[in-house]
């Protein structure tokens, strides 16, 4: 059960730190050539120092990377400032995954009919590491909505989707990421907290459907349900994000019974052979 993680994590409250992660695979200059690159995302261009201290790898280092990626074709440098940024070889390169990633196009019916019945944002999400990765979004047309794009992330703790995904992804990966989530919070989050959430993902297994109530971002709420693959395995959620101030106990209502529905029809397009039943409720 997912209750027993509790005590293995609160003897692990260090911030995991990947770069000096010691694992019998690890390539260290893979590490720091994707540090670097992750880092470069965060704007535009660099200065060679600041890359070096941002990321906190020696600036000699720092540069072997950035002339290696630039023979590549993924750094090209400013000859004017001497700045270094990314080119669009990446995004090539990822568009190509999302093009071969097939559930896209399998729930983008699903997704717009949940639009005309729920008429609120719907996302489909995947996990990533400890976060939710909106891979399709159908954005609905009233003024007040949130804004995001296709390829954001957003934490697994807490969140609706997160809680659906813990709910039903493999037990042990289950544990784990919630080991890896107590650990690098570098203890904020203690044990009645993930106690609490612990229950929350219980909660979930139960109902199918779960909720957040604006613990990810302000004045949104969010609904989610799960997605399984043919092997019946966890794949991806399907959600609604709503501004706080219409998501009535009606459209609470309507939007669990519409996910439920859309995912369920999902998830047997994908080949699953069955879509679990919420439990009834005691009286």
């Amino acid at each position: 059960m997912l209750r027993e993680t509790i005590a293995r994590c609160g003897k692990n409250t260090t911030l995991v730190n990947h770069m000096t992660k010691n694992a019998y695979y690890t390539i260290g200059s893979v590490v720091k050539a994707f540090a670097v690159i992750e880092q470069m995302t965060a704007k535009n261009k660099w200065e060679l120092a600041d890359l070096a201290r941002a990321v906190g790898i020696p600036k000699t280092t720092v540069h072997r990377i950035l002339l290696t990626l630039q023979d590549l074709g993924y750094v090209v440098q400013n000859e004017e400032e001497s700045a270094y940024s990314l080119t669009l070889r990446l995004f090539t390169m990822g568009s190509s995954v999302v093009e071969h990633t097939t559930i896209q196009e399998t729930a983008r019916p699903y997704c717009r009919r949940l639009l005309d019945s729920i008429g609120e944002t719907i996302n489909l999400c995947v996990p990533s590491g400890m976060e939710m990765v909106v891979v399709d979004r159908l954005v609905t047309s009233q003024v007040l909505r949130q804004d995001s794009i296709v390829g954001r992330s957003f934490p697994i703790y807490l969140s609706a989707s997160g809680k659906a995904c813990l709910a039903f992804m493999d037990s042990a990966k289950a544990g784990s990421l919630l080991e890896q989530i107590r650990g690098e919070s570098n203890g904020k989050i203690d044990s009645t907290e993930l106690a609490n959430f612990i229950n929350e993902i219980e909660i979930a297994r139960k109902n199918v459907v779960s909720f957040d109530n604006e613990e990810i971002y302000s004045g949104v709420c969010c609904a989610s349900v799960p997605v399984f693959d043919c092997n019946n395995e966890f794949v991806a959620t399907l959600g609604t994000s709503v501004p706080s101030v219409r998501f009535t106990p009606e459209l609470r209502q309507l939007a669990s019974r519409e996910l439920y529905s859309a995912a369920e029809q999902l998830s047997i397009r994908l080949g699953a052979s069955h879509y679990p039943k919420p439990h009834p409720t005691k009286k």
